[in-house]
């Protein structure tokens, strides 16, 4: 299959400048995925007129994008899925399902029924377990591999930390930290809380867990125990500004996992920590810090005012992030054009037990805290 390239069909293109998916779309429309070219475009809620109702600027930004893919790319765009059209013979298609969690299942349905026979599926990709299960099962059964966004997984500072863990002679522990830039009052983070009401696990802290689902063997079946860091961490019950319910989340969290077969490793998130997520290698045995290793790091900062000047107004995680999505995109579309491993990209099945494994940590860790 040499010279072919993946036919995408983007799932979720969401507004210009704002959504995940139109940074897909900009990413493949640069030619900057060697294995794989944008062919349609699927938007359900800004070719709608909910939308022109609800958010009219951003109706009106994703119409002018759409005139340039139709007018100048010559690129289809829809609003369901199946109105794509049935794939010419010999076209490998691969989808790219860039939508609400609560969206994907019946999303992911439709993209097999136009015979995707590859899938990239944004993380979490469903709100359930039962959910994902269902969903792997029914591509399973038509020949469709699902592959998971969960960008950290190629990043090279997680590649950096594992190196220099298992290269040292220090036995080493290994921390992941993830920040976020919430300012820390009451009002930003019941705000917060209640927007990310499946809590800090499922959400923030969900491509840690899938770090430690993917490369130390970390499931349910094989935790031996839990520990929270009760210094670092805080669990708080806030009032959701919108709805008045009350949500119990962490608004920092640090624990460490040991499993088994003796494999010790750690997470933390903090809401209000900054804009970056480090991996940190200690010395196990002093605890002295050797390393620490950033995302993003040196080269993907030093590109960032090079994708500002060319996408002014868009998010700036787009920028931060950008190495890694477009390693993604290329490692999934390589796998399904000429079988080349995608080396550390997230399976379904990662999906599946990483959830499970932040549905198991929740209620234990808040205990751990609550006391």
């Amino acid at each position: 299959m040499s010279g072919e390239k993946a036919s995408v069909v983007l799932v979720g293109c969401g507004c210009p400048l704002k959504s995940m998916g139109w940074y897909h779309a900009v990413q493949l429309l640069d030619d900057r995925c060697p294995s794989a070219t944008l062919k349609y475009v699927v938007e359900p809620f800004y070719t709608s007129d909910a939308a022109k109702r609800i958010d009219p600027a951003g109706y009106e930004s994703f119409q002018q994008f759409r005139k340039e893919l139709e007018d100048q790319r010559g690129i289809p765009v829809y609003s369901q899925v199946s109105d794509v059209p049935a794939p010419a013979e010999g076209e490998l298609r691969l989808g790219i399902i860039s939508a609400r969690t609560a969206d994907n299942p019946d999303l992911l349905a439709s993209c097999v029924n136009i015979q995707c026979k590859s899938i990239y599926l944004e993380k979490p990709g469903a709100p359930t377990v039962t959910e994902l299960e269902a969903m792997r099962d029914a591509a399973a059964s038509a020949g469709c591999k699902v592959f998971m966004g969960f960008n950290k997984n190629v990043s090279a500072y997680l590649q950096r930390a594992k190196i220099l863990a298992q290269t040292s002679d220090q036995t080493c522990d290994v921390t992941f930290l993830h920040n976020n830039a919430y300012p820390n009052t009451p009002a930003d983070l019941s705000e917060c809380f209640e927007r990310n009401a499946e809590g800090m696990l499922k959400n923030m802290a969900i491509h840690e867990l899938a770090i430690l689902v993917t490369f130390y063997g970390v499931t349910v079946d094989t935790i031996a125990s839990v520990e929270a860091d009760t210094e670092f961490s805080s669990c708080q019950t806030l009032r959701g500004p919108s709805s008045g319910k009350d949500f119990t989340d962490f608004d920092k969290l640090k624990f460490k996992i040991t499993t088994k077969e003796g494999v010790e490793v750690s997470v933390a998130a903090d809401r209000c920590g900054g804009d970056d997520s480090v991996a940190i290698v200690t010395d196990a045995t002093s605890g002295e810090q050797i390393a620490t290793f950033t995302m993003p790091d040196d080269d993907a900062v030093a590109n960032i005012p090079n994708l500002e000047s060319k996408y002014p107004g868009a998010m700036p995680y787009f920028f931060t992030q950008d190495p890694d999505y477009l390693t993604l995109k290329e490692r999934v579309a390589r796998n399904f054009v000429d079988g080349t491993e995608a080396e550390g990209v997230a399976t379904i099945d990662v999906a599946i037990e990483t959830l499970k494994v932040a549905e198991y940590l929740t209620p234990l860790l808040q205990e751990q805290l609550m006391k």
